[in-house]
């Protein structure tokens, strides 16, 4: 119910990310032969429990992310759904959020994360450790204006949908404009 984001891990499960009115938020497991396999995390504040979740990403360990914009942070599962840990915090200041929306990992397990109201694309290890940030509010080259998803291609170059902006825009994976 009100798919946002999905992500299908190497045994072909597909973790999907729903949302709705009146507390609703989940992450739903099927697979492509339409059986659905189960569910876990539920609305609410707590480890685990998400209010607005945006997207999920899968790590190469196998490991599930899901970014939720109303608690700002980052939350890690296994594939079974048992809650791992999180990170993230409200604020403008390096490694902190507002907002996180599209997440991608790149081949060497660098999480990239949206930044939505901070106009800006982060870069995290895998763990949460802080690495490295690009973009600012405008429409520049380079700029942003509530950027929402990301993309990386075979050689990892980064891609951003700049949605206020209504523009795609092409990044080198360490944040220079091309």
């Amino acid at each position: 119910a009100n798919p946002y984001d999905l992500a299908i891990v190497q045994d072909g499960r597909i973790f999907v990310v729903n949302r709705g009115a009146g507390g609703f938020s989940r992450v739903g497991i099927c697979n492509l032969e339409e059986e659905y396999l189960g569910e876990f995390g539920s609305y609410g504040d707590g480890d685990g429990q998400f209010k607005l979740p945006v997207a999920v990403a899968v790590d190469s360990k196998g490991r599930i992310y899901v970014a939720d914009e109303y608690h700002h942070r980052i939350s890690m599962f296994d594939t079974s759904g048992k809650f791992l840990g999180k990170w993230g915090v409200f604020g403008s200041e390096s490694g902190r959020f507002n907002g996180p929306s599209g997440i991608v990992f790149d081949s060497e397990d660098n999480l990239y994360v949206v930044d939505q109201h901070n106009s800006r694309v982060q870069k995290f290890t895998c763990d949460g450790g802080f690495l490295s940030q690009w973009g600012e509010q405008g429409n520049a080259d380079g700029q942003f204006n509530m950027p929402w998803g990301i993309t990386i291609d075979a050689e990892g170059d980064v891609y951003v949908a700049d949605w206020r902006n209504d523009r795609i825009q092409k990044f080198s994976a360490d944040g220079r404009f091309l």
